[in-house]
């Protein structure tokens, strides 16, 4: 017998919050959220400003099938096809994505941005870390782990700066589609995670997000402390 308790990482109405028309600029350096997919999940990356509070997000799915039969499959009718037309969702690749190519087109979304850490699922770290080095990416890499522990305190952090105020995203289709279906498991202990093993739900966003904003909180604490020891 489980014992443990299903919860949404956040309401519609507190996603909802976070959504701007008026978007912060990209200032301070970003933080790069990833989480890999295969044939049938969305490859996802987050882009998150700690200084500003900014925040983008892009998804990516292999040409076959096609976005309208996946929507068909997935029960969304048509909202891939949407989102692509957004700009929120491209397709590379024939039956999954190419990792390597798919970091160059990240990193060409922030070229002119520096970056402060890119934070990754450690579970596809070979992977990953293969296809980092082939595409030739310079940049402070972070390995999470989507278990209770790193996933518990990433959960804590993105939902203390999302109710702080402190994750601003125009309204985007994709991110209130993952944020919709993203499902927290919470322990006897009170920890959380986010709930993966889902048939439909296509999270891969959310996970992103959550790893690049619990980054960027922790980037921010280390700056404000040093600023603080500076000044006394």
């Amino acid at each position: 017998m489980s014992g443990e308790n299903r919860d949404n990482l956040l309401t519609p109405d507190e996603w909802q919050a976070c959504e701007t028309a008026d978007l912060p600029p990209r200032e301070g350096g970003v933080v790069i959220g990833i989480d890999l997919g295969g044939s049938a999940s969305m490859t996802a990356a987050a882009f998150y400003w700690p200084k500003t509070g900014r925040l983008e997000a892009v998804a990516t799915f292999p040409s076959q099938p096609s976005l309208i039969d996946r929507g068909q499959a997935d029960g969304v009718a048509g909202r891939y096809v949407e989102m692509q037309d957004r700009a929120e969702l491209t397709v590379l690749g024939d039956k999954t994505v190419p990792v390597s190519p798919w970091l160059i087109e990240v990193l060409r979304h922030v070229e002119d941005q520096p970056i402060l850490a890119m934070t990754m699922d450690r579970w596809k770290q070979a992977e990953l870390g293969e296809a980092i080095d082939r595409a030739g990416i310079r940049a402070p890499l972070v390995w999470r782990g989507m278990g209770f522990r790193d996933g518990g305190e990433d959960c804590d952090r993105f939902r203390r700066a999302a109710f702080d105020g402190n994750v601003k995203e125009r309204p985007s289709l994709l991110l209130r589609s993952a944020f919709a279906d993203a499902v927290c498991l919470r322990d006897p202990a009170n920890n959380l995670k986010i709930g993966k093993a889902r048939s439909m739900g296509r999270i891969d966003a959310a996970a992103a997000t959550v790893l690049a904003v619990a980054e960027g909180a922790r980037i921010a604490g280390r700056t404000q402390k040093k600023a603080r020891v500076i000044w006394a």
